[in-house]
């Protein structure tokens, strides 16, 4: 290092900003430009000033490509930014760049899809970093925990924070963490370990006063949750505080609330959008379709998707002698829901090709009309004009006359005929999913505990269950019940079972969508804290064969349960 960079160095750390800066640009020899560019980035990122630091560690970049420093300096005012798709790019660079291979830059690269919740490249790289020499193992096995939290693989999860755990068994975030967890499960006895530790620790960190107010939730003492959320607000407008509040409210059925707890979190935090998408499911639950629709378009499965990026999004423009591509996003159950308007834009265009979730491809039909069902290696060389995410197509076609998604269903009926052979005949046959993923919007309170349904699963008929989830509180149960389990079998098979069974009975998940989309008798178990998509819109986009039963009184699903045993007997057994 010449005498002229030491002494900027120096004066860069001794934050001596202006000092440094006036030297750099006093710089007379080309040789260590892109030294001194970058260092000049590392002063304007120092001053809080993001876009001139990425200027000049791109011009950096550019006087000298093979420079790693300023890759280096991009990764971090990308973290920074949250920009966590160009820290993927520049980590990759990084690790391109250095010679000796570097368990740190690795950890970076992790921790950017990590926090671009790409969860599973995270973990492959987390776990490449496990077997290094790197260090700070506690902060990695940290993250590979909150990796399978995400990934929704809770002994994994559970099995790396208690080895973080084992490092510093006082560590404040961890503790944290795992009273995260057993809350999500619902593991009481952890809940309250953790919940005490956590306490005793420290009472006033951030991370636990959150969760305190989680913890009330599971107690049921909803007033002190909210008064709990309402101090947050108050002493840091906290963002993750104003969307915990927000559930409650709505949980509990005062929308009113709702509204105002998410309003005044966009004017605190106008750049998270998903406070902007949760106001627009608001506004469709309200009926608000026209602002509903233009906030929806800020739902996260749209937003982190960067496919088909060069392709131009349809807003409404003729589609005459076009071709278009249309996403599957959202969950399941969406797919089978909103495939129908696939048929509504089917006359408008030329050509739809459907890129349907690797899951559901058996079960629909590859071809229906234009419509073309495919998946990603069958588009990779065909031309488009148009891409549109699949629920998008709401904006467009929701209020119009309905096809039904059934049109665009794959029916086998050599495997119908099939299960005709199987299923028991004797007794009338009943299908049963009494819960959602556990990571899934509005759970737990869209679920119901299955020993609820005990004095129900007594009467004289078969049970089939397709529940491919069952939660640790129901396990016991479910393996000591009379429940024949269909959740196994491949989706073209369910649809068979489905085909034969007598009745179908779902609380709001992607089977009670697929029991309707069969056009089997459906009775749909909503919540009083449901989706949008059973309030104003429901009344121009119903299924003709499901019966809505709506729980009234958010704490407990006990008359829903009274009713279903009085009607199943009426029905069936008098």
């Amino acid at each position: 290092m010449t005498d002229f960079l030491k002494k900027i160095i120096d004066h860069l750390n001794n934050n001596n900003l202006s000092e440094a800066f006036e030297l750099c640009e006093n710089n007379k020899d080309n040789k260590i430009k892109h030294v001194i560019l970058n260092i000049k980035g590392v002063i304007f990122f120092k001053q809080q000033k993001l876009e001139q630091a990425k200027k000049e560690f791109l011009n950096s970049i550019e006087v000298n490509k093979s420079f790693v420093d300023p890759y280096k300096n991009l990764f971090k005012l990308n973290l920074k930014a949250q920009d966590y798709k160009s820290a993927i790019k520049n980590g990759k660079k990084v690790i391109e760049l250095e010679i000796k291979k570097n368990s740190v830059s690795y950890f970076n690269l992790a921790l950017a899809y990590d926090l671009n919740k790409d969860y599973k490249k995270a973990i492959d790289l987390y776990k490449a970093v496990e077997i290094s020499n790197f260090k700070e193992k506690k902060i990695l096995f940290n993250n590979i925990a909150k990796c399978f939290l995400g990934a929704q693989n809770i002994d994994e999860a559970k099995n790396y924070y208690l080895k973080a755990l084992g490092f510093d068994n006082r560590d404040k975030l961890i503790i944290n963490n795992l009273l995260i967890l057993f809350l999500r499960i619902g593991d009481k006895d952890n809940v309250e370990y953790f919940y005490k530790k956590a306490q005793e620790i420290d009472k006033d960190y951030i991370e636990f006063k959150l969760n305190k107010s989680e913890y009330l939730l599971f107690n049921d003492k909803i007033e002190e949750a909210i008064d709990c959320l309402k101090n947050i607000i108050i002493e840091s407008k906290n963002y993750v505080a104003y969307t915990k509040l927000y559930k409650i409210y709505s949980m509990i059925g005062d929308l009113k609330k709702s509204v105002e707890i998410i309003d005044q979190a966009i004017i605190e935090h106008p750049n998270q959008k998903d406070l902007k998408f949760t106001r627009g499911t608001q506004h469709l639950i309200e009926g608000e379709f026209e602002k509903g629709w233009e906030f929806y378009e800020f739902r996260d499965s749209i937003i982190k998707d960067d496919s088909f990026k060069n392709l131009k999004t349809w807003r409404g423009e003729n589609l005459k002698d076009s071709n278009i591509l249309v996403t599957s996003e959202q969950g399941m159950g969406d797919v089978v829901q909103f495939s129908k308007f696939l048929i509504n834009l089917s006359p408008i265009c030329k050509k739809i090709d459907f890129l349907i979730f690797d899951k559901l491809s058996a079960i629909f039909k590859k071809k229906f009309k234009n419509i073309n069902i495919c998946n990603k290696s069958e588009i990779s060389q065909n031309k488009y004009d148009y891409k549109i995410p699949l629920g998008s197509l709401n904006k467009y076609f929701f209020k119009e006359k309905n096809p039904s998604s059934s049109d665009l269903i794959n029916f086998n009926e050599d495997r119908k005929k099939y299960w005709e052979t199987i299923i028991k005949n004797k007794k009338k046959n009943i299908g049963l999913v009494w819960s959602g993923n556990f990571f899934g919007p509005k759970e737990p309170s869209r679920s119901i505990e299955l020993k609820k349904l005990n004095e129900l699963l007594k009467l004289d008929l078969n049970f089939y269950s397709f529940q491919n989830e069952i939660w640790d509180r129901d396990k016991k149960f479910f393996e000591n019940s009379n429940l024949i389990d269909y959740s196994k079998e491949s989706f073209v098979d369910i649809i068979s079972i489905i085909q034969n069974l007598d009745l179908f009975i779902s609380t709001d998940t992607f089977f009670l969508h697929l029991a309707c989309t069969c056009n089997k008798e459906t009775w749909g178990l909503i919540s009083a804290n449901s989706d949008w998509r059973w309030y104003e819109y429901y009344k121009y986009n119903p299924y003709k064969s499901l019966k809505i039963y709506r729980q009234t009184n958010y704490k407990n699903w006990d008359d829903i349960i009274d009713l279903l045993q009085k009607n199943l007997t009426d029905k069936f057994l008098i």
